[in-house]
């Protein structure tokens, strides 16, 4: 043994003290910088924030933005939002927050970000100041990356007001007051839910709300709009203004907007009641304005395509968007599940219950659009034909049931999978819409056709007609009300279908509602212009691989031929049987292995390139619905307009 390994030398002590010294200072520093940060309570913040954002530098994307706070001396920390009510994850980012200076009697005041918390700034407010002046940008992208949305082009710009704002930690957002204004460019003309108070020039200045309201009221405008009244909800009045590249893409037939004016009325015909004074439809049209849908209490955000009225004959494309958000405000914004209901915008959400939030919603979102007449019933029934198709099989349900797929926005932060049908994505929505579908054709079952889905909408979320504040609930409350309404096992049969990893129960309601999922090779008109709007073709249900236009896998199904042969989405498709690929190349290669040759495919994927063999006999295969005589057409009785 080396004694020199058991007793150390002067100068490694000398080595260990000093190191032991720096650990121990940054550990102070730490500690310094990582304060407790006061938890939300609920009593009001003394005074009226003031918040301008300027809008007008729509080059280079960067809004400008003006704090006024009142504030008393002391430690103060002021945080920016983290979590963007609607998007059930963490999605706003302080990356985009930048040249943060604060003031108080035109003296520069010193802030400390939080080491732990990089959301939290602490400020020591100095002895005789009564307000602090804050100023900084809101660095919005330039291009759209993952999560992140472009919201402002030479044409439209999107203000979520949480992204422009730091607010006082300790108190409640509903506790705060805020009076905003927003600077427009030159000529532009806005929409928002909140009420305007007064206009100098391009400034416009909104009457004072808590900041709970306000970030639940964004700003949109625009060079070119146009503002539809479709009617009222009650005694309040629906609007939909327009947001466009270019006027023409605004142009809409009468047939068109009545559509939507029978969204209105078949919504307040469905819930009987309203929870805004005034809601306020935001519709871009853009192919630069990033698309979006979020909903919020008196108002949602949604964006489409500019051809969505120039080429409304061409198929339902995102024509059941408008629906969803609407529905929202009842189901999401007025009654929430108590684990999504948050203080600030601080404190995690839980997303435990948006099989009801957002796969419910994606269930009225679905009928509405048919009763109103945005879809047409036969696009709605192709729609679902698919929606089961892609389903029923789900690989990735083996180990991972529908339940956990609701923590999906907060595990992926809503980013792209590289094998979506086996690590599953945001199911909730899709299967949440069947098992909707399965809920309401069992009560239907149940009473003989006298009460249905629609009696337990207008039950749970008709309550105190015209209040806007939340109303929360839980799974029991869920279960009560369907109790209510059809007596039966209802907790049973919701976890049955939430916990189970098989698909025995995913087209259960399509059956019990008269009719079962069948294949053909024809591709029905919806499937076509799908794969339009997809700008590729899916092959998803016979060789597993949908195909973008230039050739590149955009998914590959988890087991499915394609994959037992190697594929995945990184790869390019280059070559079919030996002859260049061009969609109408892979049917005819399809519908000839039947024969028993299989497909043969050259695929490149970085700087090599392959000759893969696909063993596929079954040949083209599209999903479609077909009656079932036997039983009674509840579906499409669901889906008719109500009186």
């Amino acid at each position: 043994m080396n004694p020199h390994s058991v007793f150390p030398s002067p100068l490694s002590l000398i080595r260990a003290l000093l190191c032991a010294a720096l650990l121990l200072a940054a550990a102070v520093a730490q500690c310094q910088t990582a304060r407790s940060i006061t938890p939300p309570r609920d009593t009001p913040y003394p005074g009226e924030m003031l918040l301008e954002v300027d809008l007008r530098d729509l080059d280079r994307k960067i809004m400008q933005v003006h704090q006024v706070l009142p504030v008393r001396p002391g430690p103060l920390t002021l945080l920016y939002p983290r979590w963007n009510p609607g998007s059930h994850a963490p999605v706003i980012d302080v990356k985009r927050l930048a040249g943060l200076q604060i003031t108080a009697n035109g003296q520069p005041v010193a802030w400390l970000r939080d080491s732990i918390d990089v959301h939290a700034f602490h400020v020591e407010v100095p002895a005789g100041a009564s307000s602090l002046s804050l100023r900084f940008q809101h660095l919005s992208p330039l291009t759209a990356l993952h999560t992140e949305r472009v919201v402002m082009t030479p044409e439209i710009v999107g203000l979520q007001w949480a992204t422009a704002l730091l607010y006082p930690a300790g108190h409640q957002v509903s506790a705060i007051q805020a009076r905003a204004s927003a600077r427009l460019p030159a000529g532009w003309k806005y929409a928002s839910a909140l009420d305007e108070a007064g206009r100098e020039g391009d400034l416009v200045q909104f009457k004072p709300v808590s900041l709970e309201t306000l970030v639940d009221s964004p700003l949109w405008a625009g060079l070119h709009t146009r503002r539809i009244e479709l009617g009222t909800a009650g005694p309040a009045p629906v609007f939909l203004t327009l947001f466009g590249d270019s006027a023409t893409s605004l142009q809409a037939t009468t047939e068109q907007i009545d559509a939507h004016k029978a969204l209105v009325s078949q919504a307040q015909a469905l819930f009987q009641s309203r929870h805004f004074k005034r809601y306020e439809f935001l519709l871009a049209l853009s192919e630069h304005f990033t698309g979006i849908g979020l909903e919020h209490a008196e108002s949602s955000e949604n964006g489409v395509r500019p051809t969505y009225f120039s080429e409304w004959g061409k198929g339902a494309g995102r024509r059941s968007l408008l629906p969803h958000e609407y529905a929202h405000s009842w189901n999401g914004k007025f009654r929430r599940p108590a684990e999504l209901w948050t203080p600030n915008f601080n404190l995690p959400m839980q997303d435990g219950l948006l099989w009801v939030y957002e796969g419910q919603t994606e269930y009225w979102g679905l009928v509405l659009a048919a009763r109103s007449g945005l879809v047409p019933l036969a696009d709605t029934l192709d729609g679902l034909a698919r929606l089961g198709a892609s389903l029923e099989q789900r690989a990735g349900r083996a180990w991972r049931n529908l339940q956990d797929t609701t923590h999906e926005p907060i595990i992926g932060r809503r980013t792209g999978q590289d094998w979506r049908s086996w690590q599953r994505g945001e199911e909730y929505y899709s299967e949440g819409a069947l098992l909707w579908l399965d809920v309401d054709t069992r009560i239907r079952e149940l009473s003989a056709g006298s009460r249905s889905l629609d009696d337990f909408a207008r039950a749970f979320f008709g309550v105190k007609d015209g209040s806007v504040e939340a109303l929360t609930y839980g799974f029991d409350d869920v279960v009560r009300a369907l109790d209510g309404v059809a007596s039966n096992d209802w907790a049973a049969f919701l976890r049955r279908r939430l916990d189970s990893h098989d698909g025995a129960h995913v087209l259960d309601g399509l059956a019990r509602g008269g009719w079962k999922l069948v294949f053909s090779d024809k591709q029905s008109e919806q499937s076509r212009q799908a794969d339009s709007d997809f700008r590729g073709n899916d092959f998803g249900h016979s060789l597993g691989i949908q195909v973008n236009s230039d050739g590149k896998l955009g998914n590959v199904q988890w087991d499915s031929p394609a994959f037992k042969a190697g594929m995945h989405s990184a790869m390019q498709l280059i070559a079919v049987n030996g002859q260049g690929y061009k969609p109408e190349l892979l049917r005819e290669a399809i519908t000839a292995a039947r024969d028993g040759r299989g497909v043969d495919l050259l695929v490149k994927h970085e700087n090599r390139y392959r000759t893969l063999h696909i063993d596929y006999r079954d040949g083209l295969r599209y999903p479609r619905l077909e009656r079932l005589v036997e039983q009674p057409d509840r579906l499409v009785t669901i889906l008719a307009p109500l009186k």
